[in-house]
């Protein structure tokens, strides 16, 4: 089983911290149905990059591993994104 949750804003400028705040509080609300590992897929920088982050175990684990990267641009702000 897999729960899935997504985020699609449209000419609606909003930052990369905020669109990963609204994925990681989604995933939240799924994690009590016995899931064991959480991920999510951002836009990058350019175009054709998306950034993947994947984590076995709690939703608090995943946000860990996207809290320790320091080389992102968490301000960068997107008009749209899904």
């Amino acid at each position: 089983m897999c729960g899935i949750f997504a985020y699609l804003n449209y000419l609606t400028a909003v930052d990369r911290q905020t669109i990963t705040d609204i994925l990681t509080n989604g995933l939240k609300r799924l994690e009590y149905r016995g899931y064991d590992s959480a991920g999510l897929a951002i836009d990058g920088d350019s175009e054709k990059d998306v950034l993947i982050y994947k984590q076995v175990g709690k939703v608090a684990a995943l946000q860990k591993l996207i809290e320790e990267q320091k080389s992102i641009d968490w301000g960068k702000t997107f008009t749209s994104h899904c």
